[in-house]
């Protein structure tokens, strides 16, 4: 009888033993700290992008990352949003936000500009003002890397437009799935081709990226509206559909292996088969100088979820929300991503200079955020080619 039970007792500690085995070798299997489950595309994460997603998730509810959106239609010398930042605060943001919005055009270079800068920021550099070359920002660290993340305005059909009234063009579909067999398909997968080949420069180079295609698909659904952008205005059957395709072929047909996919179609009917989805994010302009949490918008973007157990990032904002706010509301978003400036005059006050002036935020209130002990800015970073890939 004792020998039996001791077998049984034995028994039960050898499969205890195995499932917490498999769970440190699957993290597909296990949560974080915070209790969000890794991706299933965890396992086939670059070991840099396991590195950045390990990151995330240990801040997750704790800090909130800085970052700040560049100006893709623009050269730095002209508009340098990070030499903006750091003139205003004495800080450089952590996250650095690139836009494909040129493609398929390439003008003077375009995309592979974005590339190269995208590069310079993991460097830990920036071409500021124009200089080369790039400067190193903090010399004392040299082993920081900047985050990137890249967005995509897809200008499409014969108008090369991406505003659903500036342009014809549609997601093709036939009985409610793509059609491969439609002209429209075929440029989808010439433009993606040219996007995969650019994102290609930076897998070889294993930078990760926190990527954020076809956003803010859902537009004013809410208020009985089309999306405003193209890939929206079909509604949300022929979005999941492009979303679905899209990451099977950067995924599966391209080996891209270093992108963690951030959705942001606004509205849980926009919402993939989750496995498509590593982080949630959620585009919010709030009225100028509002410094609430937003936290009303962080838990719509956490309801969309059907398992809610995604990081949810404010991916595009004016107004900073206060970290203190965010604490106290339990609205911490994983970071923050303010939007570019419009006007070449950074003195300017005007609702289109998201960062200068002080039309959405004080300059009183930039400092305090970048110097906030709850906000991640570039010079708190680990070197991300060494954090924790278990």
């Amino acid at each position: 009888m004792l020998k039996k039970s001791f077998l049984a007792i034995a028994a039960v500690f050898a499969v205890l033993g195995l499932t917490l085995i498999g769970c440190i070798n699957n993290p597909k299997n296990s949560s974080d700290k915070n209790g969000h489950e890794y991706p299933e595309a965890y396992n086939n994460y670059s070991d840099n992008t396991k590195r950045l997603y390990n990151y995330l998730a240990d801040n997750y509810g704790k800090n909130i990352i800085s970052g700040q959106m560049d100006t893709a239609w623009a050269t730095n010398s002209r508009i340098d949003m990070i030499a903006r930042v750091y003139a205003d605060t004495e800080k450089y943001p952590a996250i650095k936000g690139f836009d494909f919005i040129d493609l398929p055009f390439s003008w003077g270079g375009y995309g592979q500009n974005e590339i190269d800068e995208a590069i310079e920021w993991w460097n830990g550099t920036n071409r500021m003002r124009g200089d080369t070359p790039a400067k190193k920002l903090l010399p004392d660290k040299p082993d920081i890397r900047g985050i990137v993340t890249f967005c995509w305005h897809w200008r499409a059909g014969e108008e090369y437009q991406f505003y659903t009234n500036q342009t014809s063009y549609r997601i093709p579909m036939k009985d409610g799935k793509l059609d491969t067999a439609h002209e429209n398909f075929q440029e989808i997968i010439e433009d993606l081709d040219e996007v995969a080949a650019l994102l290609k420069q930076l897998k070889d180079r294993d930078i990760p990226i926190l990527w954020r295609p076809l956003h803010e698909a859902a537009g004013n659904f809410h208020l009985g509206q089309p999306g405003w952008f193209w890939w929206g205005a079909s509604g949300p059957e022929a979005n999941i559909a492009l979303w679905e395709f899209m990451y099977d072929y950067l995924t599966n047909e391209k080996k891209l292996n270093n992108l963690i996919w951030v959705w942001n179609g606004q509205h849980k009917n926009w919402f993939p088969d989750p496995k498509t989805v590593h982080i949630v994010g959620y585009d919010h302009y709030a009225p100028a100088k509002n410094y609430s949490s937003q936290k009303l918008k962080f838990n719509e973007a956490l309801n969309m979820i059907p398992d809610r157990n995604r990081m949810i990032a404010l991916s595009e904002n004016g107004s900073i929300p206060d970290p203190d706010n965010c604490k106290r509301d339990g609205a911490m978003w994983s970071w923050f991503m303010v939007w570019n400036d419009h006007t070449d005059d950074e003195n300017v006050t005007n609702n289109n200079n998201f960062w200068s002036g002080e039309y959405h935020n004080t300059r009183t209130h930039k400092n305090y955020i970048y110097n906030h002990e709850l906000v991640i800015t570039l010079d708190e970073l680990p070197d991300l080619t060494k954090y924790r890939i278990e």
